[in-house]
């Protein structure tokens, strides 16, 4: 007799929680996202980046109606957000944020008071509320629509950063929106869009104040007992071959906090002064041990 494992319904109770969880955080994201736009970028005329920047460029131009601009813009990125990036669930996942975008937007700004015209506060602020509200749609596995896909279909089959991707869209289109407004509200839009992908980059993967270091030596027991016993720190031994000599040597990977990196060079290049040392920031950095004792 075959039944449900006993596991099943914990399973299924946690991937509902899982599933609210994300509808919150793109609602919340989604009200952020509106109330930097009610309060900081609408009222100063920033220039908006992405899809939206484009819509307005081509409405200008070519007088096209700014919802039919943004229809048919999306249109080829919602199919491939269908087709690549999750299917239905992640396009219900896209139709709640941009839907939620459109209703905070209207709800909020009767009761939002515009709190400064001044250009830097504008930028810091309207930018990084910006950011954080992108990140946690993102969080959410949603997207307000426009660059958002994109963004999310280069860092998934690209690698590339999120917050970096959107900063290229936005670069481009604010150089072609300098042309219809002129320089200085392009400028001002592009810090913003600066400071919103630094935003959204660190609330997605964490400020880490750990450092990668790579120790490539052929005393590898003794730079090890350095890094365990004195420093405290777990590391992993790698064999390797030099490539120019053809002498087997070890390679040492470790992580450590940036205010240990000296004391382990000094005490790396104590054991072992032909060490070749490399120091590298990593963009997050989970799991491991760290000893309780060191020396």
């Amino acid at each position: 007799m075959t039944g449900r494992p006993s596991g099943a319904p914990l399973v299924a109770l946690r991937s509902r929680l899982r599933n609210t969880l994300d509808y919150v955080l793109i609602v919340v994201g989604a009200a952020l996202t509106a109330a930097a736009l009610v309060v900081f970028l609408v009222p100063n005329q920033v220039v908006a980046g992405g899809l939206t920047g484009v819509a307005v460029i081509f409405q200008l131009s070519l007088g096209v109606p700014l919802s039919v601009a943004l229809l048919v813009l999306n249109l080829p990125l919602l199919a491939l957000q269908w087709w690549k990036l999750g299917g239905a669930r992640a396009f219900l996942r896209t139709m709640v944020g941009v839907a939620a975008v459109s209703f905070f937007t209207e709800a909020l700004a009767p009761l939002l008071p515009v709190v400064t015209h001044d250009r830097l506060l504008v930028i810091c602020y309207g930018g990084g509320l910006s950011g954080l509200g992108l990140a946690l749609v993102f969080q959410g596995r949603g997207t307000t629509g426009g660059a958002d896909i994109l963004a999310r279909a280069c860092y998934q089959y690209l690698g590339w950063s999120i917050g970096r991707t959107m900063l290229g869209v936005n670069t481009v289109v604010y150089g072609a929106a300098g042309l219809l407004y002129g320089a200085e509200p392009a400028m001002v839009a592009l810090l913003l869009s600066f400071v919103m992908a630094r935003v959204l980059d660190t609330v997605l993967h964490g400020v880490t104040s750990s450092r990668v270091v790579m120790i490539v030596t052929e005393r590898p027991n003794e730079v090890r007992e350095a890094v365990v016993k004195i420093l405290g720190r777990g590391l992993t031994m790698l064999p390797a071959v030099g490539g120019h000599t053809g002498r087997k040597k070890s390679m040492l990977y470790a992580v450590v906090p940036r205010a240990d990196i000296q004391r382990m060079k000094l005490r790396t290049l104590d054991r072992d002064p032909q060490a070749f040392i490399t120091v590298l920031t990593p963009r997050e950095a989970l799991g491991g041990f760290h000893l309780a004792q060191p020396q």
